[in-house]
């Protein structure tokens, strides 16, 4: 970096005229002079005196700048102006940060719930896989399902919900289903709402409403719907917390489920609330469609604050 260049930054970070990005590097700057190796600052007092050294040759003479100043500059600046032209570039080019994917399993025999950050609970079945995006962005919300899981998907209708599986591919806006796969074929059963299958040698796919189920052959490649039986939308929720349907229920024990559901604690300001009564079907609801129920009933408002949910009210009695 030349001189004339480290001069011009100073001096316009000296009357404030830096952009805001621009500002932010020449403050990281001065930050790190003294963390050089070969030029250790070990106080924050000695890296003030030669910030004000920085600043004074700037305003004077271009010689009355230290050499140790500007070999610091030539090296710290160098990164800056980079850290700068990538960042001028990936915004300039709607750049998203790459986020963590993750990935829950299920032990034999035993079902693993997992949170999804839009608020969708999996539950995860017998050997079963879900790979997954930490945060959602974009235009859909897209996992990879292998084995079996029973899903409740938040709705969101500008953000499709897709699970690959294998050759078949699941769209939603919010509803509840369970799929299964194994070595001969691939059966999804609806339970709420409704869903959309395609697989890759049929893209034109099929719509699976509650009570029906789809299934898929692997060794044909065939999809098809038939009609599920009882029996299967019974096994389907078996050993999950799907099952949100209170009726005459004590808000303590609703309360209780709601918290183990959706790995949240719930605190009452008024701990008369525990004893009113609740007759209301939850199943398949997200958390705060289920918190906007309750409230009602007990006539009160709530807080989230991350995993901690407070209800504020009086209670039930009139």
């Amino acid at each position: 970096m030349k001189k004339s260049e480290f001069e011009r930054l100073v001096e316009k970070y000296r009357q404030g005229l830096l952009s805001g990005k621009e500002k932010e590097l020449m403050d990281a700057w001065f930050e790190a002079m003294g963390q050089d190796e070969a030029y250790p600052l070990r106080t924050d007092a000695e890296r003030d005196r030669l910030k004000q050294r920085v600043m004074t040759g700037v305003r004077g003479s271009r010689t009355s700048t230290p050499v140790r100043v500007w070999r610091i500059a030539a090296s710290i600046l160098l990164i800056a102006a980079a850290s700068f032209a990538v960042w001028q570039y990936t915004a300039h080019q709607g750049y998203r940060p790459v986020l963590q994917e993750l990935t829950a399993s299920s032990a034999e025999g035993f079902v693993h719930k997992v949170l999804l950050d839009d608020g969708s609970l999996v539950w995860l079945k017998n050997n079963s896989s879900l790979t997954y995006p930490e945060k959602f962005t974009g235009e859909d919300r897209r996992v990879v399902l292998r084995g079996e899981a029973l899903f409740e998907v938040a709705k969101d209708a500008s953000h499709p919900f897709i699970i690959q599986c294998g050759e078949l591919t699941t769209t939603v806006l919010g509803t509840s289903f369970n799929i299964k796969s194994n070595e001969k074929d691939i059966e999804v059963v609806v339970l709420t709402g409704k869903v959309s299958l395609t697989a890759q040698n049929d893209q034109q796919g099929i719509v699976v409403l509650p009570s029906e189920k789809a299934v898929y052959r692997k060794e044909m490649k065939q999809l098809a719907k038939v009609e599920a039986q009882p029996e299967e939308s019974v096994a389907s929720v078996s050993g999950t917390e799907y099952n949100m349907n209170f009726s005459q229920t004590r808000m303590v024990e609703a309360i209780r489920r709601i918290e183990q559901k959706f790995n949240v604690a719930i605190s009452l300001t008024d701990p008369g609330m525990n004893n009113c009564i609740i007759t209301a079907n939850l199943t398949d609801q997200s958390l705060k469609k289920t918190l906007d129920v309750i409230t009602l009933t007990l006539r009160a408002h709530y807080e989230v604050n991350g995993r901690i949910v407070t209800l504020t009210g009086t209670g039930c009695s009139e």
